[in-house]
């Protein structure tokens, strides 16, 4: 039958949808620790189900609604797992670049294989003698292709109409119309179907060919000869407009204005110039009859002339690769338009005398425009015909029983918002004011002059208690432990970092560096300053221990090494005093007093450490999980009554204003400790003058100030042992979070070096194999038919060539059908009727 309208080939998938099934099930296994990927056995059959209706669409009306399910359940599931759930999708290209690139897979097998893991998922692009395949890691990618297939089976199903009567033409528009399908999901790929001016020129191509079935039916309803020239000057716009974008590779209206590839077949270009000129023709000479009858007779001859012209370069470029039914239409029209001339030139001649008109001074013939771009509501608003009833409805959502993805990362930056108010707010806090106060009492030589006057012979009971403590807890041999633990953790990050660097370092030696690479680069120099600072921070801990390490030693020594180091202190020079002594109750007062403030300020030591405990449990108690889950609810259902699909996204954004609630509970524990902090300020001040009193009152001799000196470092030692015992701890947890987020950027760069080198081995030998192909089509000699050996020879030389990738070559994928032409099944147009 007569081929005069095009289809768009439709992609089909080489992966298996029982790989996809299995990188899902793996992924809820790994990030949904609280769910097992056993519940959700009949969702991953379903979903093996639904796809496999979709990676070879048959043309068949009933195939819409297959690809139409299996979109609805990809847009709910981008609710529920990132982008990259570790498998790449693998679609083939409709339209490959007419350049024969080479076969290369960076994976051992294709991925999905039984042979392949998921953690290897990444790009990659395959080419065989007859088709391309394209593998991209991302939900999203998959959702376009698969909408690209709907689109094309749309266009395929309104080629197929035979547009003889008026029913048949509306359907054909119809299908036509379904472009907008093209610019719903876009993921960056080297997938060229899917580069936005490949998208614009076949969304245009397409309602070019809305528009002819509009042309059409006017001429079969024989409307007004000017209203069938208006709506041929639409149609060859449109055609123009298709022509324009593929030929310069700029979607007009771009927010960037970038130049990018947009190949399309040869056939393709060809049929599109034929029909802009054709239609041009076709406007002009309907507007010639138009003028005819108005008795224009110097506009008719001139317009049936300009008619003759865009005929004869519709006729140019028909020389190949375009269909006879159109060329035998457009010599109908020459014949047509070669007639008319003749006879309008010997009318004139003979008859009306008008002088033609010039072409520039002709009224240009106004485009009737009657078809937009349409996207069906099964489409545009998916989500609320998941559902089992009433039609139409594609099923229950699949996975919906899991917490979606942005509910998680949610979650975890609350927790992560709680641990460092407790971490920043509370315990860092009462950290700097314990140290104030440790610091004073350090300073005043408190409470070691008390506990020498009180206890002149012996070891007061809290240094023993506190010799204890550092004796059961491990005391030196801990603390070594720790700064191990540390300078190990210290040293893999150091290498972690180091290993990042020299990837970007080596990356930026090969190719000019991206906005990647800048922006990994800036990380890279803020980590860098993290373990610079870090790295600081421990040779300081490192310092306060070698001063304090003798006196840490004495308390872990026990009761005998702190006899050995604390003097006893002689009593005789008290013996004489009388209990009514002046001076000696003057001691007595101030000793007392003293003591009540010293107790005082243990007690806010105490209330503090109790502020952190119970702040602590609070975090560790604070469940928001399900006032989040009725927020991800409430918002799906306000985004399903506005009818925007892709506003179900659950983002963690959402959640602020709830988490801005949540928060205030822990408002009061800051409170508490502000209230402290101001509570130790005016006690301090007055163990200050409590001090002073002491000191006036008592009577020293030498051994009472040794005796003081060394209950005093003692006591300080203690202090500095959980001091840094306390920054180890916290130094080992800032390396391990450090380890965790630099292993995350080693593999972004990681992932982004490959695709790097990925870009710039295509680009290379894409280079190569076109200057060979010109070499080739330079040489005088024609060229033979290559063998199986040629080919194989050709296919190793460029495996020779990309020898220092890491990739290897993928198994040879199904090849696909060939394009298929659109069929017209109806009777000739001609243009006289």
């Amino acid at each position: 039958m007569p081929r005069n309208v095009l289809s768009i080939p439709t992609k089909t998938s080489s992966l298996a949808s029982s790989h996809v099934s299995k990188a899902i099930r793996d992924h809820i296994a790994e990030a949904f620790v609280d769910t097992h990927p056993d519940a959700f056995t009949q969702d991953l059959r379903e979903l093996v189900r639904i796809r496999d209706q979709v990676i070879r669409l048959e043309v068949h009306i009933a195939s819409i609604e297959a690809a139409q399910r299996y979109n609805a359940q990809l847009v709910f599931m981008g609710t529920k797992f990132p982008a990259d759930v570790n498998v790449s999708f693998a679609w083939t290209v409709s339209f490959p670049t007419t350049l024969p690139l080479f076969g290369i897979s960076p994976t051992p097998s294709p991925p999905g294989s039984p042979s392949s893991s998921n953690r290897n998922a990444r790009p990659y692009m395959r080419v065989s003698s007859s088709s391309m395949t394209v593998a991209h890691p991302d939900l999203n990618y998959e959702r376009a292709a698969v909408l690209f297939s709907l689109a094309a089976l749309y266009s395929a199903i309104g080629a197929g109409e035979s547009r003889g009567e008026g029913e048949s033409i509306k359907r054909a528009i119809a299908a036509f119309q379904i472009s907008h399908l093209f610019s719903g999901t876009y993921a960056r790929c080297a997938d060229t179907d899917l580069k936005p001016a490949m998208l614009a020129s076949l969304r245009e191509a397409m309602l070019a060919q809305a528009q002819e079935c509009f042309w059409q039916k006017a001429v079969l309803d024989r409307l007004k000869d000017a209203t069938i020239a208006k709506l041929a000057m639409a149609v060859s716009d449109f055609y123009a407009k298709a022509l324009d974008i593929a030929s310069e590779g700029v979607v007009p209206s771009s927010p960037d204005d970038v130049q990018e590839g947009c190949e399309l077949p040869r056939e393709w270009i060809n049929h599109m110039t034929v029909k802009r000129w054709h239609f041009a023709g076709a406007a002009q000479y309907r507007k010639s009859l138009d003028d005819l009858g108005s008795n224009r007779y110097g506009d008719e001859l001139s317009r049936l002339k300009l008619a003759e012209q865009h005929v004869k370069k519709a006729l140019e470029s028909s020389k190949r690769d375009v269909s006879e039914a159109i060329v035998a239409d457009l010599k109908s029209l020459q014949g047509v338009l070669a007639s008319n001339i003749a006879r309008a030139t010997k009318d004139n001649d003979l008859i009306y005398l008008e002088p033609v008109t010039p072409v520039a001074q002709l009224a240009p013939v106004t485009a009737a425009v009657m078809v937009q771009e349409k996207c069906p509501p099964e489409v545009s608003n998916p989500i609320p015909l998941l559902r089992d009833s009433p039609a139409p409805a594609f099923g229950r959502p699949l996975f919906q029983e899991l917490v979606p993805y942005g509910v998680h990362l949610a979650l975890s930056i609350y927790d992560d918002r709680k641990d460092t108010f407790v971490r920043d707010e509370i315990a860092t806090r009462r950290e700097e004011l314990d140290g104030i106060a440790t610091t004073t009492l350090q300073s005043l030589n408190l409470p070691g002059s008390l506990q020498a006057l009180e206890q002149p012979v012996g070891l007061p009971p809290s240094l023993l208690r506190k010799s204890d403590e550092i004796r059961s807890e491990g005391g030196l041999g801990r603390i070594e432990a720790l700064l191990d633990n540390v300078r190990q953790s210290s040293t893999m990050d150091t290498d972690l970092l180091g290993e990042i660097s020299a990837t970007l370092d080596d990356d930026a030696s090969r190719r000019p560096p991206d906005e990647a690479w800048n922006h990994f680069t800036q990380r890279v120099q803020e980590f860098q300053k993290n373990l610079a600072d870090a790295a600081s921070a421990d040779a300081t801990v490192r310092q306060k221990l070698e001063e304090a390490q003798d006196s840490i030693g004495i308390l872990e020594g026990g009761r005998e090494a702190l006899e050995a180091a604390v003097p006893a202190q002689h009593v005789a020079s008290s013996s004489h005093a009388s209990a009514t002594d002046p001076q000696l109750q003057k001691q007595s007062r101030a000793v007392r007093a003293l003591r009540v403030e010293l107790e005082g300020l243990d007690d806010l030591l105490d209330s503090r450490a109790s502020i952190l405990a119970e702040v602590k449990a609070t975090a560790a108690s604070d469940d928001v999980r399900p006032k989040v889950m009725r927020e991800a609810g409430a918002i799906a259902a306000n985004a399903t009554a506005s009818g925007g699909g892709s506003a179900l996204v659950i983002q963690a954004a959402h959640f602020e204003p709830l988490f801005e609630i949540e928060m205030q509970k822990y408002d009061k524990f800051k409170r508490e400790l502000d209230l402290s902090e101001s509570d130790q300020a005016e006690r301090l001040e007055r163990i200050r003058q409590r001090n002073d009193d002491f000191l006036e009152a008592r009577k020293i001799d030498t051994t009472v100030k040794r005796r003081e000196r060394a209950l005093q470092t003692l006591d300080s030692a203690h202090q500095k042992y959980r001091e840094i015992e306390s920054h180890l701890v916290e130094g080992i947890g800032f390396y391990n979070q450090l380890a965790k987020l630099l292993n995350e950027l080693r593999q972004q760069v990681k992932e982004w070096n490959r695709a790097r080198q990925m870009d710039g081995h295509l680009a290379e030998a894409a280079s190569r194999m076109s200057i060979q192909q010109g070499t080739s089509s330079a040489s005088s000699t024609p060229s033979k038919p290559r063998t199986r050996a040629q080919a194989r020879a050709e296919e190793q030389n460029v495996e020779r060539q990309l020898s220092e990738s890491k990739y290897q070559q993928a198994q040879q994928q199904q090849q696909t059908p060939q394009r298929q032409w659109g069929a017209w099944q109806g009777g000739d147009i001609r243009f006289g009727d």
